[in-house]
């Protein structure tokens, strides 16, 4: 039996992905950004983000974000490093992410606390992405419960076509709304903890030399010094977990759109450049 390689991406908004396509041209040269446009076929996605979702598993591409903008998200950087250290080589990345969402609410997972629902998922809303953007409070767990479901319904996709599924690595970009809270700062690494005991117990027989990959946030956000410190100490107390120091990398937030910067989320060109280092932490064991 063939193994499919699994790549899960979650998190927040910079995990969904807000950086402009158009911005790309001021940073990359044509080639490349045309192989980002035309995609990776060995390298499909299947995902949940915000308010748009696949069919599925789709190659790997711009516009696996939103419905609105011609966006791209962390799975284009992931995606081409991959394909460069293991070229032609099949992997499946699970997308399940979401604007402004917290560790500490939505992604709530069930031995973290008592609040946690298992029956809280996205359409106990109408429209799960406008009641995002307006502030509107979920029932906890609902990220975690997309989550579960969508690797759930992704892994038995794989197993009817003959794979045998295994997991690879977690990249997790997320903590930024976290990082607006004391008391979700502060419960921070016992919800992350929670998290990565749930989805290591909930799908144990799948993984196999598993990666949890962590990014640290910019320096917008409140808090944003103790939060990252919370995040390196859990990864440097664990072998297999990794922290991502992103202010270190250099990434930006305030450089685009042009006329008006979107300082919560990376540019362009970081974006990219976080995704690739997403992906050199990846190894096919």
């Amino acid at each position: 039996m063939k193994k499919a390689d699994i790549v899960i991406l979650a998190g927040q908004s910079n995990a969904v992905g807000c950086a402009y396509v158009e911005y790309l041209s001021k940073h990359f040269p044509p080639e490349r950004i045309r192989k980002w446009r035309d995609g990776y076929e060995n390298i499909k996605i299947n995902y949940y983000s915000h308010d748009k979702k696949s069919k599925g598993f789709e190659k790997t591409t711009f516009n696996c974000t939103v419905l609105t903008d011609d966006t791209f998200g962390l799975e284009v950087g992931i995606a081409e490093t991959l394909d460069k250290k293991y070229p032609g080589q099949e992997f499946f990345i699970v997308k399940c992410a979401f604007g402004g969402v917290t560790l500490y609410n939505d992604f709530i997972s069930p031995s973290a606390d008592k609040k946690y629902d298992p029956d809280s998922f996205a359409d106990q809303k109408e429209d799960a992405a406008a009641a995002l953007m307006a502030g509107e409070s979920f029932r906890p767990g609902w990220c975690y419960n997309e989550l579960v479901k969508l690797l759930s319904e992704s892994i038995k996709t794989l197993e009817d076509k003959g794979y045998a599924p295994s997991i690879k690595a977690l990249c997790w970009m997320q903590g930024e709304s976290d990082a607006n809270s004391e008391e979700a700062t502060v419960a921070y690494a016992d919800n992350y903890d929670a998290f990565l005991y749930d989805l290591k117990t909930r799908f144990a027989e799948y993984i196999d030399g598993c990666v949890f990959i962590d990014a640290g946030i910019s320096k917008v956000w409140e808090r944003y010094e103790r939060m990252n410190e919370i995040k390196r100490k859990y990864a440097e107390k664990r072998p297999d977990c990794v922290f991502l120091d992103t202010i270190g990398a250099g990434l930006t937030t305030t450089n685009e759109p042009y006329d008006e910067p979107d300082i919560g989320h990376y540019d362009s060109d970081s974006l990219i450049k976080l995704g690739n280092m997403f992906g050199e932490r990846i190894d096919n064991i």
